[in-house]
């Protein structure tokens, strides 16, 4: 097989991974659990036309041998595709959430796989950028920074003072301009490294840092917010240590328990964020001190929450909107009525980030 026939079967490969990437997003974003038969038969049908098929026929190509490092990565790539849609199909009741959660945690592992071969497989393109940003996939992808500085996706382990974090620079960064900061907090029992990739495309298109933390126990420290807050800060300083961030331009999010936490989080360290849109959190009892106090008063807040959310019912967060409006708070809300809870891909596209981007100096 020629470098052309190689890199051409990569194309048509890459070309049939891309729907099934979309699709498994989409499930994602939009899975109600108790309806996930559902979900199962969207994946199935993406999948069931090009897995095995494409794993086998990887594994019997014949790659150049300046090509058998990215040979060996993208057939890993696939085969955690695979695993991503076999684990899904394998739940139902009440194990559909554990195998969910095992087939997210292959979709990411070949996310990341396939993220490093970009160069490579330039059909797998519009996955990684929006639309409106394709024509500058040169431009964003061109390194400009010191070589030691790293950007691009960046994995940073646990230390005494900190839990760890992952950490998504723009590829185009450069200290000549202070970058704006999204600080992302996952769901309960998740993890920073998988949580990044509900964000990544929105950052990368629209040249912003994303820091996305793990927190310090199984999920965030609600009962002792001291715990994560004082770990986040620990990551933010060294963030910004390291790279020009813009403190004017520094937002904080959150998903579910994550968003609960953003609330706590960004209420007691207000100075530090512009703005504060929790999704899907809870209003918890411990955020009460915070506001007895007054403390982030005029941050501005965006409080968006599903219409069918089964965890968080939407009336709880309707009487929440109410009393952050009772007491003079700057809160703008977005309910989603078709909302449940799940992974906001196209929410952060569409409806946080042009939020954070609306705020003076966004």
């Amino acid at each position: 097989m020629t470098a052309t026939q190689y890199q051409d079967e990569l194309q048509r490969i890459a070309e049939q991974v891309l729907p099934f990437l979309r699709t498994f997003e989409a499930v994602q974003e939009e899975i109600h659990f108790g309806r996930e038969r559902e979900a199962q038969d969207r994946v199935r049908t993406a999948a069931e036309a090009i897995f095995p098929a494409l794993t086998t026929a990887i594994k019997e190509m014949t790659p150049p041998a300046d090509m058998q490092g990215v040979h060996a990565t993208v057939t890993e790539a696939l085969s955690c595709c695979e695993d991503a849609y076999t684990h899904l199909l394998k739940g139902s009741g009440r194990n559909f959430a554990e195998w969910f959660l095992q087939s997210r945690q292959s979709l990411c592992q070949a996310l990341y796989l396939l993220y490093e071969m970009r160069a490579h497989l330039p059909a797998l393109q519009p996955y990684w950028l929006t639309t409106t940003a394709l024509a500058a996939a040169v431009t964003l992808d061109a390194r400009t920074a010191n070589p030691e500085t790293p950007v691009g996706l960046v994995q940073n382990p646990r230390t005494e003072k900190r839990g760890a974090y992952s950490l998504y620079v723009p590829e185009n960064y450069t200290p000549d301009r202070a970058w704006p900061l999204i600080v992302c907090l996952h769901g309960g029992y998740g993890q920073g490294n998988e949580y990044i990739w509900t964000w990544l495309r929105s950052a990368k298109s629209n040249g912003y840092v994303l820091l996305s933390p793990k927190s310090a126990g199984p999920t965030w420290s609600v009962l002792n917010p001291s715990l994560d807050i004082a770990s986040i800060e620990t990551m933010m300083n060294e963030v910004g240590a390291t790279y020009r961030i813009d403190d004017k331009r520094t937002y904080l999010t959150g998903l579910s328990d994550g968003g609960t936490f953003s609330y706590l989080l960004g209420l007691a360290r207000a100075e530090r964020f512009a703005g504060i849109a929790p999704i899907a959190g809870d209003f918890h009892p411990m955020m009460d001190p915070l506001l007895r106090q007054g403390k982030g008063k005029t941050t501005p807040l965006l409080v968006v929450h599903g219409g069918k959310d089964p965890i968080f019912p939407i009336a709880s967060i309707r009487q929440a909107w109410t009393l952050f409006q009772r007491l003079g708070y700057n809160v703008t809300t977005g309910e989603l009525p078709e909302w449940g809870h799940a992974y906001p891909y196209t929410i952060n596209e569409q409806i946080v980030l042009p939020w954070f981007a609306s705020l003076a100096g966004g």
